[in-house]
């Protein structure tokens, strides 16, 4: 409750404030998107028994957003999240400020809270996924929460003629990467954490585009040890949009982990390099419909013995433009971990979204 009382007073202010660019708005953009899901699976009582669970109802997240520009020259950013209708707290999803213009080398700045620039879905929230589950390789290698951060950000245009080329420069406090998959917890402080990535787009036709991305990542997984971790992701977005109403995405990202730990019954360090990759394609038809598919295969941080793979296939209905979205999708996931057996569970699941607000549920 104290939640909502929060967000029917900023909407209540927000809506009677004014505006001039180029002064400090008094009226920032204000967004309200809740998600909801009704979902069901067969993995609840195996081995002993594969069957369907009643399905679920569920408040996946509400969020609030709110943003505007401080000024000519910088905008500010700020997500609040909370999820289900307990009493789970509010979180400050990314609350961040963007220097857009005015700097040497039409270079930006971000700096605060926020999805860091690694790969290519880490920086969307899950309302702009074309499918209702975080990839397999993501999960295990980024997280629930994915690389979201306290820190400072820089991108820089590299000058490649027609092509355009971003770099982007990342220090992290390292509050995600301590909280992370395969990370060893510790009283001592934090490690700073770096990530840096390199993107190009350009043209490959008429009515389609491609974007490759080069991005890293690194970072103290065992403080107790000192030792580092590194990531490198190779990402590319294919996307052709012959009209309006008609488009194709084509789009992956493949991770490499490499990593010193302790394993076995005398803890003997060992390098470990594991991987893991995923795959989709969505086509959106008559503009309201997209069908598409994905596909999942990864190994976990600390072990190529322990395996998930898996696939789904999504459907899209957005009967109002953007603001609203249906979305259903199976899933299946095979699950094999050392020494024990391979395990496979069954998803369906129907998720509900609207969006009042600049900010939408989802971006054609």
């Amino acid at each position: 409750m104290k939640f909502m009382r929060m967000v029917f007073t900023i909407i209540a202010v927000g809506g009677h404030s004014t505006f001039t660019f180029g002064q400090s708005p008094l009226n920032p953009d204000i967004s309200v998107i809740p998600r909801f899901r009704i979902e069901t699976n067969d993995g609840a009582n195996l081995p002993d028994d594969r069957s369907f669970s009643n399905p679920a109802f569920s408040l996946e997240e509400f969020e609030l957003a709110i943003q505007a520009y401080l000024n000519p020259y910088a905008r500010a950013d700020i997500f609040l999240a909370k999820p289900g209708f307990e009493d789970e707290p509010v979180e400050i999803e990314e609350a961040y400020a963007t220097f857009l213009r005015g700097l040497p080398l039409d270079m930006n700045i971000r700096f605060g809270k926020y999805l860091a620039e690694f790969g290519k879905l880490n920086m969307l929230h899950p309302h702009a996924w074309p499918f209702l589950s975080k990839p397999l390789s993501l999960e295990r290698f980024l997280g629930d929460e994915g690389l979201n951060d306290l820190g400072l950000s820089a991108s820089f245009l590299i000058p490649t003629g027609d092509l355009y080329t971003r770099l982007t420069l990342d220090i992290l406090q390292g509050h995600s990467i301590a909280g992370g998959p395969g990370m060893e917890s510790s009283e001592e402080e934090l490690s700073y954490a770096n990530s840096a990535r390199l993107m190009s787009f350009f043209p490959v036709g008429t009515n389609s585009d491609l974007e490759v991305g080069l991005s890293g990542l690194t970072g103290i997984h065992d403080p107790l040890e000192g030792r580092r971790f590194f990531y490198v992701n190779l990402d590319f977005k294919y996307k052709w949009k012959p009209d309006a109403y008609t488009s194709l995405v084509l789009q992956g990202e493949g991770l490499l982990n490499s990593r010193t730990a302790s394993s076995g019954p005398e803890l003997t360090p060992e390098e470990i390099t594991t991987s893991g990759f995923y795959l989709f394609t969505d086509y959106q038809f008559r503009k309201i419909f997209t069908l598409g598919g994905r596909y999942d295969w990864s190994e976990s941080p600390y072990s190529k013995d322990d395996k998930a793979s898996g696939f789904a296939i999504f459907l899209g209905f957005y009967p109002v433009e953007e603001t609203t979205a249906f979305r259903l999708q199976y899933q299946h996931t095979s699950l094999k971990t050392p020494g024990g057996e391979n395990r496979s569970v069954n998803s369906i699941a129907l998720q509900f979204i609207f969006s009042m607000g600049p900010h939408k549920a989802h971006p054609f």
